[in-house]
């Protein structure tokens, strides 16, 4: 596994955490429409140096999670083992990983623009197939605006994605939430703008 291929390898491999501990706001809708129960299985793609599949684990759903990164899957089993919880937390590629694990959960924030062009189209097969019925995924992407700059921080293989593509792949699932939304973000000394589209959709099975 290649983790050179991301400048984040080097940022996770600090005694602080990048991006903090403080879980994203976007899993409090996934805990309401799907409460934790015992057996609850959660795939968290792109986890970082984990803090949201720290969280999860302390609800008690149980965790798997897999980023790139040798030093975020580290930095992941050290904040685990900090909030007394366990995650099956190891190294893979979003665009190879494979998995005979079926999901109630699914989600990543901030990964898909590493997608390979010719990989989205089998990525999206592989998480329709692993997501249990009644499942949720929740991804987010960045998009291209012609008004807003390249991050300072952006890596060689990220890909900007178009407004509304994400959303196409979930026309036959049940949305609960669609935004496309502008924000300031500080993840270097120069603040920066970015355009994310997020969606969180149920797959939902008619049954004939």
């Amino acid at each position: 596994m290649d983790s050179s291929r991301t400048q984040y390898e080097k940022f996770y491999k600090a005694d602080e955490y990048y991006w903090g501990k403080e879980p994203a706001d976007f899993l409090e809708r996934l805990i309401t429409l799907k409460p934790p129960r015992r057996g609850m299985q959660i795939l968290d793609i792109g986890c970082g140096e984990g803090k949201d599949a720290v969280y999860m684990a302390k609800k008690g759903y149980t965790v798997t999670a897999f980023d790139l990164t040798e030093s975020g899957i580290a930095k992941t089993k050290l904040l685990a083992d900090e909030m007394g919880v366990k995650i099956n937390a190891y190294v893979d590629d979003i665009n190879t990983f494979e998995t005979d694990e079926r999901f109630d959960i699914i989600y990543s924030s901030g990964t898909l623009q590493y997608l390979f062009p010719d990989q989205i189209a089998p990525f999206f097969a592989k998480i329709r197939k692993i997501t249990n019925p009644g499942g949720l995924n929740y991804f987010n992407v960045f998009v291209k605006k012609p008004f807003i700059e390249e991050a300072p921080d952006w890596d060689k293989e990220e890909t900007l994605w178009k407004t509304g593509e994400l959303f196409a792949w979930y026309a036959d699932w049940k949305i609960h939430y669609l935004d496309e939304n502008i924000f300031e973000c500080h993840s270097t000394e120069t603040p920066h703008l970015h355009c994310m589209d997020s969606i969180l959709a149920q797959k939902i099975i008619i049954k004939k």
